[in-house]
């Protein structure tokens, strides 16, 4: 059976998929450019987070230590099937996802199911599995494999966790299904984060379809659910309008929220990269706040230098 859309927003908010900062202690996440956010996305958690950390794990020290392109596909598909087949929550996302599919994207638009490095395949190798259809690994090191002959002018549907701003399937997996002859029928996700990612697939005529949401609606919804409180959504929808109002609403007022001395090495490294370039001129409106946080932050730069 598959879940509905009630059954997603809330098993996304149950494991935490989507993460929400407490703006009261912090701390902030950071994204990948560098700014901050009270929100973060782990879509794979969705399958159960210890679950998902223990294949995350153990898909990376596969592919680490396992040079032969069949062998690591082998070793992958034993190790996420087995854990497959034992998870009925997982078991339902995929049938949601394959169900969903269908409509979008009919079965003899592909020949093959692609899957990038290494999230893509927590839901690629079963989705590819439960449709009886080619499994297609694409990896980091620019290798492929699959199981089955594949030859040019077929036809892939990529099977992805997350489209967020699509770099990811830009930079690496496209050109590798362009390298090989092979077309993309479209891009299936369990997530969808944004509006980049989706207008840049959108420009090129890939038809893209994700199972949730995660913009303003999703946050409402989450909270007429009784999930999340509605300070929290109002927060969230300030944010999703303007970083940087949510930023002098939210954060400036209250520096401790930045966790200088606390947050973790990686985040410390963007920490400083914001305060450094300043993208959203914060000093121009907290200038004392700003500069107090920037002389904290270089100070533990300089100590760890």
């Amino acid at each position: 059976m598959s879940y509905t859309h009630e059954d997603l927003l809330r098993l996304v908010h149950a494991t935490r998929a989507v993460s929400i900062w407490d703006h009261d202690k912090g701390p902030i996440f950071w994204y990948a450019q560098n700014l901050p956010g009270p929100f973060y996305v782990n879509t794979e958690k969705v399958i159960g987070t210890q679950l998902a950390e223990k294949l995350v794990r153990e898909i990376t020290a596969i592919v680490a230590g396992t040079v032969d392109g069949q062998a690591r596909a082998e070793q992958l598909n034993h190790l996420i099937l087995d854990a497959f087949k034992h998870t009925p929550d997982w078991q339902r996302i995929v049938v949601t996802l394959a169900e969903r599919a269908r409509a979008s994207f009919p079965a003899h638009s592909y020949q093959l199911v692609s899957g990038g490095e290494r999230r893509d395949w927590l839901f690629s190798i079963p989705f590819a599995h439960i449709c009886d259809v080619p499994h297609l690994f694409l990896f980091k090191d620019k290798t492929h494999f699959c199981a089955q002959n594949i030859s040019a002018g077929q036809s892939a549907l990529h099977v992805s966790d997350l489209i967020n701003n699509a770099a990811s399937f830009f930079d690496r997996w496209k050109p590798a299904l362009d390298g090989m002859g092979i077309s993309c029928a479209g891009n299936l996700s369990v997530a969808l984060r944004g509006t980049e990612g989706l207008k840049r697939l959108k420009d090129i005529g890939s038809p893209t379809l994700s199972l949730v949401t995660i913009d303003a609606e999703f946050f409402r919804h989450l909270h007429a659910g009784e999930m999340i409180s509605q300070a929290t959504a109002e927060e969230i929808s300030v944010f999703l309008s303007s970083q940087r109002d949510w930023a002098l609403r939210y954060l400036m007022p209250h520096p401790s929220l930045f966790h200088v001395r606390e947050c973790d090495s990686k985040s410390f490294e963007r920490l400083l990269h914001f305060l450094r370039t300043d993208p959203w001129h914060l000093h121009a409106v907290y200038p004392d706040s700003f500069a107090a946080l920037k002389k904290e932050a270089e100070s533990r730069a300089r100590k760890a230098a």
